[in-house]
């Protein structure tokens, strides 16, 4: 051997026999295998089809309930926000109300001025009295007292007018709240519906990577969003409601104030044409006495 020069080859065994009845017994084995997956995928496949049909039924209903709580919640949010449009509508209204009430306040505090000031130049001009003139008439007091009606009547709607811009803030405050509850709402109402119209078909329903998930802990009850909705609505109307008295009572008291100033200004002009009367008879009476004393002294001289 050590001469040959190819190393040798081994032959390998030959493959084992089996008999028929092995074979037989083999491929009865695989067919029973196959027949017993086949039954169990079968199973898993039934199952699978009647777990679709629970979930699917179950997915309906949830849905049909989800459907019917959102569509109540739409009603709801348009109520609320109906009834917030309604509100702003009544507080523009009291606002322009109250803006020309606060506009005849102004008017009437310019008059007063011009009329205060016309008084005051009276007492002036009457200080210019010479002698036994200078005296403390009826004139001097009802001219006093009507410089002091006006002064407690500009101070009484001083205040009022204050009134009239707190009032016309908080109307305004009311306005914006209301406002921004009614963007909101609006806000509320464009998703609900637009969830109220999704179906199992709808695309894009995977949820994104962006969007945060729920946190039930900033989550608020029913209670407590139809607490949070009547809350400017209510805050608005007694607003409103504290504006109406507020018109009243300045239209009382602009009559009022008219009338005392009418009232004042007749009793001075009165005054007046009676100190005046007064002073015209006496300068009548001198000057005829003037005349008297003039005549008696031209015909003592004559003589």
């Amino acid at each position: 051997f050590k001469h040959l020069k190819y190393p040798l080859v081994t032959v390998s065994s030959p493959p084992p026999r089996f008999t028929l009845r092995e074979w037989y017994l083999n491929n009865h084995h695989h067919y029973r295998t196959a027949q017993d997956q086949q039954q169990k995928a079968a199973r898993v496949t039934a199952e699978s089809n009647r777990l679709c049909n629970l979930i699917s039924e179950v997915t309906k209903l949830n849905k049909a309930e989800v459907d019917n709580t959102l569509g109540e919640r739409i009603k709801d949010t348009e109520y609320w926000k109906k009834e917030n449009e309604i509100q702003k509508e009544e507080c523009c209204k009291e606002e322009e109300a109250l803006l020309i009430y606060k506009e005849r306040i102004t008017g009437a505090l310019v008059s007063l001025k011009q009329q205060a000031q016309t008084s005051k130049k009276c007492i002036i001009l009457r200080e210019g009295r010479l002698g036994i003139d200078q005296v403390h008439d009826d004139v001097e007091r009802e001219l006093l007292k009507e410089a002091e009606t006006i002064e407690g009547v500009q101070s009484l709607l001083h205040r009022t007018l204050e009134q009239a811009n707190e009032q016309i803030r908080l109307l305004r405050s009311a306005k914006y709240f209301l406002d921004r509850d009614n963007e909101d709402k609006a806000t509320a109402l464009k998703i609900d519906k637009y969830c109220g119209n999704l179906q199992e078909t709808s695309l894009n329903l995977s949820t994104h990577h962006e969007v945060a998930s729920l946190d039930p802990s900033r989550n608020i009850t029913r209670e407590e969003w139809e607490h949070f909705s009547k809350k400017f609505i209510e805050r608005a109307a007694k607003d409103v409601n504290n504006t109406r008295p507020l018109r009243s009572y300045i239209d009382i008291l602009l009559k009022q104030v008219t009338e005392d100033l009418l009232n004042q200004y007749r009793v001075t002009n009165e005054s007046f044409s009676r100190r005046i009367r007064e002073t015209r008879d006496a300068k009548i009476k001198l000057e005829n006495e003037h005349h008297e004393v003039i005549h008696n002294i031209h015909s003592g001289m004559g003589k």
